[in-house]
């Protein structure tokens, strides 16, 4: 079953545990996730660098890099950008280039992070990972804290089948421009194909993994040759059952975009069905889209709430199931979806409703909210989402009722199917090293 199992959602110091099947019943904006369906794991509290980058590898989450702070720092100090903050004492004057990992095939085990014998070539701040035919691509991001000349290499790639870390060429705009210079920090990227998107300060850049070049496309988006809506600033996801059908946010609205397979206009067509947003915000992360199964969807879209005393944090979810009005049309070759990081403000490239075309059946399953009142000064920026499905549990529990109904001791049944699934989990268990 679709659906089934738990989004990580990741900032800058904590991670969420949201399970999805303790919020089924949720079917309204107005609905607040319950407490026992989201765990909350602050990191640093725990000695974690901040920042770190994740990734999912098999059966195992990965925590990457980030700044190592001193020890007691409070919620404000933490927020406020200083090399006063970093433990420069540890790792390249704060900055971290350890590898810790945690288990996901059991929920409780999500939160217990090991360390790893590896580590990456050089230490990373707010890391940006992207996983692209089988490598896994590292890129230092923008710090918190760190001020200092950037360790090198800043980009680089680990392969599993050599299991060996590589230096990558140095990003232009680290090359050219300060470390730290807001004006040339990286704002967000995108993945198209083999080649990744960089928007640092007001210029594109791009990394071609075959030619293992850096290039700088200018300022002007629309002039790549790649649809608007795959570069960095819209962070959409292709539906994994038809591949030329994007979800993506703009500006206040969601959006479905039908690429054709003539290379044509794409067509778009409104999701107002499933969030539109008409909160008065002082703040408005761009979102996030994660894929939750072959058809369906889920959404979330931190935000800062202007109320009558002050303000709100909180985060906003949905999730929805689509199906092609016309499904027996043959999709393009599949295009492997764009991710980025969080911006400060939305700017998201706007999409034009105005020529809105319904191609979607979309069938709305869960809307929610969860509040940060008790983050204190950490805005709700959404660095990574994923889903990790339970689809074997799930199926455990199935299995395990039929017989019940038959009245099957249940024990026996468990035991079985405990030593059933534990045999399939290490047949098809990756691990990244």
């Amino acid at each position: 079953m679709e659906g089934q199992g738990v989004l990580l959602l990741m900032t800058k110091q904590r991670l969420l545990v949201v399970d999805l099947v303790k919020s089924e019943n949720l079917d309204s904006p107005g609905n607040e996730f319950p407490a026992a369906a989201v765990q909350m794991f602050d990191f640093v509290e725990k000695g974690f660098p901040l920042g770190a980058g994740f990734f999912i590898w098999g059966s195992k989450l990965y925590m990457v890099g980030g700044e190592k702070t001193r020890a007691g720092l409070s919620e404000k100090e933490l927020a406020s950008s200083s090399t006063a903050n970093l433990d420069e004492l540890f790792g390249t004057r704060g900055l971290s280039k350890k590898i810790f990992f945690s288990d996901l095939t059991k929920k409780d085990s999500i939160t217990e992070f090991q360390e790893h014998s590896r580590t990456m070539r050089e230490a990373k701040s707010s890391p940006i990972i992207e996983e692209i035919d089988g490598k896994v691509y590292f890129l230092s991001g923008p710090p918190s804290h760190y001020k200092y000349l950037l360790p090198v290499p800043a980009f680089e790639v680990y392969d599993p089948s050599l299991d060996r870390f590589e230096a990558l060429p140095t990003p232009l705009f680290y090359v050219i421009h300060p470390y730290d210079d807001p004006d040339y920090n990286i704002r967000d990227h995108s993945v198209v194909g083999t080649t990744i998107y960089v928007r640092a300060g007001d210029q594109y850049y791009s990394y071609s993994i075959s030619d293992r070049k850096w290039n700088c496309l200018g300022n002007s988006a629309d002039e790549i040759p790649v649809p608007n809506c795959l570069l960095p600033g819209n962070n959409g996801k292709f539906v994994p059952a038809y591949k030329d059908v994007l979800i993506c946010f703009s500006h206040d609205g969601l959006f479905a975009v039908l690429f054709p397979p003539n290379g044509g206009s794409p067509l778009i067509q409104c999701l107002d069905e499933v969030y539109i947003d008409d909160d008065m915000v002082l703040w408005r992360g761009v979102g996030m889209v994660v894929a939750i199964g072959e058809n369906e969807m889920c959404i979330i879209r931190p935000k800062v709430l202007e109320i009558k005393n002050g303000m709100k944090n909180r985060i906003d979810f949905a999730t929805f199931r689509v199906e092609k009005l016309n499904s027996s049309a043959p999709a393009p070759a599949p295009a492997p979806a764009p991710t980025i990081e969080i911006e400060e403000i939305d700017d998201s490239a706007p999409v034009d409703s105005d020529n809105s075309v319904p191609f979607l059946s979309v069938t709305c399953i869960r809307r929610a909210f969860y509040n940060f009142d008790e983050w204190g000064y950490e805005v709700p920026q959404i660095r990574s989402a994923f889903f990790h499905s339970c689809g074997l549990k799930f199926l455990q529990i199935k299995i395990v009722d039929w017989f019940q109904d038959r009245g099957v001791v249940k024990a026996v049944v468990l035991q079985i199917l405990s030593i059933f699934i534990g045999k399939f989990f290490n047949s098809f268990s990756r691990s990244v090293v």
